[in-house]
């Protein structure tokens, strides 16, 4: 009897465990295997506060997890590798509440995740750590970076460390104030000239400003309605006279600056710095990258003597004008394929512009023609500002 009931016990405790379902994760719970942007800010931080190493790449895998244990286990949270809300929640404020939080180099070495680095000794604003802030960045380098903004006159409001459009906005502005290549990137020469500037006092004022602080793109009026016909449309320039201003050309992320303020019908001006041509295009979708048609017959023509009398896959680098009147840099052929929506614009289909993405990112979605025109784009903008990306 006694033997029977052991036997019970046991198949109902093997069934529990086996059949019983899982406990759901939340679905912003990031995890080894998660990969994005969400994750990249996620990395940054973990780079920031010093759990983490190298640059952040958007891919969570086996360091990243181990640098979240180490935090967890800092912080003491479960340690699980899984950062739910509550670790992101302490992550993202951790730096802002504890000043430098680096964590120990005992809890580090545990989690098999490298110490700190020393660069959090040096003296000034960002005590020597000059590592590069960018769009969707959350952390307490960024809250020192508005600060210095706003003394300066670059940046109104309070200083919240999320590095939105305004505060990138507010970057290019000082850019363009002191010189500097004007790309929205806080990096290692922007940092430092804020650094000087902060300490000498240099404030801006209406009197002394020769380029206005550009507006977000989020505050942007709404793109034109798209018509079935480019009769409407004003004439396109074809001559040198739309060559913008090589200082205020920005490096605009697709995903995260070009493609929320497009629409179906907003019109691009592209610029050729080969040729000195240029021509209108007209949205037509938007995906992993813009679809788009030439407006009128002019524009087609334009573009085609700007390819040299053909129509190719072979992609160009070129500077688009978005409705906003922002200059950026983007890639595209001017090939004809599948649907347009324009009658007589003599071009049967449509044709793709490409602007900045993430490598990784283009690497593992288009890993061919998308990966092409990413080289495409940045080969233009080190011709532009000699300045290389590494992702």
């Amino acid at each position: 009897m006694r033997r029977r009931l052991i036997g019970f016990l046991a198949a109902l405790v093997l069934a529990v465990c086996c059949f019983a379902p899982a406990m759901a994760l939340d679905a912003s719970t990031l995890r080894n295997g998660s990969r994005g942007e969400t994750v990249r800010t996620l990395q940054q931080a973990l780079i920031d506060l010093g759990y983490l190493k190298g640059k952040a790449d958007g891919i969570f895998g086996n360091q990243t997890e181990n640098a979240v244990r180490a935090f967890q286990a800092a912080k003491k949270l479960t340690v699980d590798g899984l950062a739910g809300k509550k670790t992101q929640a302490l992550l993202f404020g951790a730096s802002s509440s504890s000043g430098t939080a680096a964590p120990a180099a005992a809890s580090a070495q545990a989690q098999n995740v490298p110490a700190a680095s020393s660069a959090s000794s040096g003296k000034g604003l960002f005590n020597g750590n000059y590592a590069t802030l960018r769009l969707n960045d959350r952390n307490d380098r960024v809250r020192v970076l508005q600060q210095a903004l706003i003394r300066l006159n670059y940046l109104s409001g309070k200083a919240d460390g999320i590095f939105g459009p305004k505060t990138r906005d507010a970057v290019v502005a000082f850019q363009q104030k002191n010189n500097l290549s004007v790309d929205g990137l806080a990096g290692k020469k922007t940092l430092k000239a804020l650094e000087a500037a902060d300490q000498t006092g240099a404030v801006q004022s209406s009197s002394t400003v020769s380029t206005p602080v550009p507006v977000s793109i989020q505050e942007e009026s709404a793109p034109a309605k798209a018509s079935t016909s480019s009769s409407s449309a004003a004439p396109s320039s074809t001559l040198t006279s739309n060559a913008p201003d090589g200082s205020k050309i920005r490096l605009l992320h697709w995903f995260n600056d070009v493609k929320p303020s497009l629409g179906g019908g907003s019109r691009l001006l592209i610029y050729d710095p080969a040729s000195g041509l240029s021509w209108t295009l007209r949205v037509h979708s938007c995906g992993r990258h813009c679809d788009a048609e030439p407006l009128t017959a002019q524009d087609t023509a334009n573009m085609l003597k700007a390819f040299g009398g053909k129509n190719t896959w072979d992609q160009k680098g070129v500077y688009v004008k978005l409705p906003s009147g922002i200059w950026t840099i983007g890639s595209t052929h001017d090939m004809p394929h599948l649907s347009g929506t324009i009658s007589d614009n003599n071009f049967d289909g449509h044709l793709c512009v490409h602007f900045l993405r993430d490598m990784s990112e283009a690497k593992e979605n288009d890993p061919k023609y998308g990966v092409a025109n990413q080289e495409t784009i940045r080969s233009l903008w080190k011709k532009l500002t000699g300045e290389s990306l590494t992702n």
